[in-house]
């Protein structure tokens, strides 16, 4: 499978030409979870129009689906952070940490429910091994989104080396997040 994958990657990528350490108007096309749009990117960047996925970089929400082979990881590390943080125990079923991500994609969709454009910005490396684009999105207002989906509660900050331009902001947010219960982190603990 990891082959095909290497061997198909191009091939997904030949069509959408973005730059590291650049910026790109897309237009949104809808948001696939909390941490994830689908974007369509004019020309030049894109030769043909179609949409492309955006994983927000530097945030990871839970999974909306408890199937998705990451849901039983979110449960326990959720778990665990809850414990180290609040030193509280909580027992998370994978449907409950599905519901938690189901609100951090309304959240999203209730941010960007008026919003036609964004600017995507890429980091070091602007694309993931998935063929997806890696991207911090910033709101006409100038609110970074990744920032925000994380200082409301409804992320926790996952930072994947190179890219990592906001990340301290990104670690601030959750903290005070953290600390004033917002999002899944008053919903959790209390």
């Amino acid at each position: 499978m990891a082959v095909l994958l290497a061997l198909l990657f191009p091939l997904l990528l030949w069509s959408l030409e973005l730059k590291p350490n650049a910026r790109y108007v897309c237009y949104l096309a809808k948001v696939s979870d909390g941490d994830t749009l689908r974007c369509r990117f004019p020309y030049p960047v894109a030769d043909r129009v179609r949409t492309y996925p955006v994983r927000l970089i530097g945030v990871d929400a839970p999974e909306n689906d408890p199937r998705k082979r990451n849901a039983k990881k979110q449960e326990r590390e959720l778990e665990e952070l809850i414990r180290k943080l609040y030193g509280k125990r909580v027992d998370l079923s994978a449907e409950r940490v599905a519901e938690l991500g189901r609100r951090a994609s309304r959240f999203v969709e209730r941010l960007l429910l008026s919003v036609y454009a964004v600017v995507v910005e890429t980091d070091a490396r602007p694309f993931d091994r998935y063929g997806r684009v890696l991207a911090y999105v910033w709101l006409p207002d100038g609110t970074l989104l990744n920032e925000k989906l994380v200082c409301e509660g409804y992320a926790l900050p996952l930072s994947v080396p190179p890219n990592l331009k906001y990340e301290d902001r990104i670690w601030r947010c959750f903290e005070k997040a953290v600390r004033e219960k917002r999002g899944l982190w008053g919903e959790l603990v209390d």
